[in-house]
């Protein structure tokens, strides 16, 4: 695969980078960074930009962002061609929609340490970690980019496969579905041609929600605002739902494997 070089014109080096930033990043990620100026662009939030205006030379953030996100695609649909070769566009498309998702980068940067390598504003500071779930994704697909232009692009697929590697199972992957609603009424749509029944209720406790669908299946879920009440309630039923599925499969084979014993010894029997 052909590499795309780095040139200086496109990005204008940083003439003091901050060592101190460098080490952490260095120490967390156990990734070296021959222009460190790629690395502190790529964790400078446009926030923390405009707060320290001064600041030379700082490759574009939402520049980075783009080309990390393309890369991110690429490895996230190559390895889920090659990891589920029986599974159709469709199902392809929810696994990597999952794994794109805002929710999922969110996880991953606090899981890499990134979310606490990133610069923002002091107005952004104090809101709640929850809250900056978009700041946290764009910034890890930010250090892809970084990554790529620094150590290039086998660097850049090594690490992703790595950082990935434990979600590529449509098990797990649906467990940190980003849409969860849609999900479930797909599943009901296909197992009962019905669609997941809502009701929902305001307590002392914020929002609750019960859910239900199929044969007598219900699930509730109480969050602080009505969507997020609902996508746990939804994602609660899934899980339900799933589980009564797997325990149907196992008694059925249960079920095959015996009537395949008894069978087998009826012939012997005949046999003698």
């Amino acid at each position: 695969m052909i590499d795309i070089p780095l040139k200086s014109r496109y990005f204008p080096q940083v003439m003091n980078p901050e060592k101190q930033l460098y080490t952490r990043a260095r120490q967390a990620l156990k990734l070296t960074f021959k222009k460190k100026f790629l690395l502190e662009s790529a964790l400078s939030h446009p926030s923390f930009r405009n707060e320290n205006p001064r600041i030379p030379g700082l490759a574009d953030f939402d520049r980075l962002e783009f080309f990390g996100d393309t890369i991110l695609n690429f490895v996230i649909c190559r390895r889920l061609y090659e990891k589920f070769p029986l599974a159709d566009e469709g199902e392809l498309s929810k696994l990597r929609s999952i794994l794109v998702s805002r929710k999922m980068l969110f996880l991953l940067a606090k899981k890499t340490k990134i979310s606490k390598l990133v610069r923002i504003s002091k107005s952004l500071k104090g809101i709640p970690e929850r809250d900056k779930a978009k700041i946290f994704a764009d910034t890890f697909e930010a250090f892809i980019a970084a990554l790529y232009f620094d150590n290039g692009l086998p660097a850049a697929v090594r690490w992703l496969e790595k950082i990935f590697a434990p979600y590529f199972d449509a098990r797990r992957l649906y467990r940190v579905d980003p849409n969860p609603k849609s999900t479930l009424q797909e599943v009901t749509l296909k197992e009962w041609r019905e669609l997941p029944k809502y009701r929902l209720e305001q307590g002392p406790e914020g929002f609750k929600t019960v859910v239900s669908a199929g044969p007598k299946l219900k699930a509730e879920a109480v969050g602080r605002s009505r969507q997020e009440s609902e996508e746990k309630a939804a994602g609660l039923l899934l899980r339900l739902i799933r589980e009564k599925t797997a325990q149907r499969l196992k008694t059925s084979r249960r079920a095959s494997a015996h009537l395949k014993r008894a069978s087998s010894r009826k012939k012997r029997r005949k046999t003698r």
